[in-house]
């Protein structure tokens, strides 16, 4: 079984960037759990944590723990800021084994397919001289994901189906990078085409009207977030993800952003919301 370890960058003491009250490292800790908790339902792999909690470590505690752990990968998680806006994923500028090049491809063009329908900008594939990619002795990747200080970036931060949208990403990115297997058990993961989410339901559902014209059955979908309620208006669940690509690809003709939200069901339950089957 291949070890993976996930280091959300700074914590503790070291918040990292802030902005108005946000702290990167509190952003850093909960995209590294999403990621974690995915990986671990979905498929057969270690997962090694450089911290589970609101932790002051040093950058050399993070790359000695991993020289010592020896994972097969090293992915450090961070928000970006400084003003811009935009994905961006790293390598070290040395010399590093072509394979990096290749895990940076695959989990880079995962991230961005996943999060192109939120206009994210993609701000590329980079190297630089970063400690925990300089001095880690495997193959290492660090991703910045948008920019604390700029308020469209934190907008979607603070935006669970954005968080989960990243994560999942990471995670699907990071599984077709390593090849790890996925577990054969009782869980599977459902891939909900969500066609717009709005805090008035007339507005939800003129948009299933709108649908509906283009002969695209949908449902409601009701969303509590802490004080909130969202109606958000699904257009299909998709038991392969591929399907789901196709249905957001359709919605794109029509004028319609969309995007995949990904969750994790029980294959003895069955099926009730919605009644949409993969063609």
């Amino acid at each position: 079984m291949k070890t993976l370890m996930i280091d959300p960058g700074h914590g503790g003491l070291d918040p990292g960037a802030t902005y108005r009250g946000f702290e990167e490292k509190v952003f850093n800790l909960l995209t590294a759990r999403l990621v974690q908790n995915y990986l671990m339902e979905n498929y057969k792999v270690n997962i090694i944590m450089t911290r589970t909690e609101d932790k002051t470590l040093s950058l050399s505690d993070r790359s000695t723990l991993a020289n010592v752990s020896k994972p097969d990968f090293f992915l450090s998680i961070h928000h970006n800021a400084g003003g811009g806006s935009g994905f961006e994923s790293y390598v070290y500028s040395g010399s590093v084994p072509a394979q990096t090049f290749i895990y940076q491809n695959i989990i880079h063009d995962a991230v961005m397919t996943a999060i192109k329908p939120f206009n994210v900008v993609d701000r590329g594939k980079k190297r630089d001289n970063f400690h925990v990619l300089r001095e880690t002795n495997m193959l290492s990747l660090l991703v910045e994901v948008l920019f604390v200080d700029n308020p469209r970036d934190i907008s979607l931060l603070n935006n669970s189906e954005f968080r989960n949208a990243v994560a999942v990403a990471i995670a699907r990115g990071i599984a077709k990078a390593l090849e790890l297997p996925p577990k054969s058990d009782n869980k599977k993961s459902l891939f909900k085409v969500i066609a717009g989410s709005f805090t008035e339901r007339k507005n939800a559902e003129n948009r299933v009207n709108e649908l509906k014209k283009n002969s695209i059955e949908s449902v409601i979908d009701i969303l509590s977030e802490s004080s909130n309620t969202y109606y958000r208006v699904q257009a299909g669940a998709f038991a392969i993800r591929d399907n789901a690509e196709s249905q957001v690809a359709k919605l794109k003709m029509f004028g319609i952003d969309s995007f995949i939200s990904v969750e994790v069901v029980s294959t003895n339950l069955p099926l009730t919301q919605p009644k949409e089957t993969d063609s």
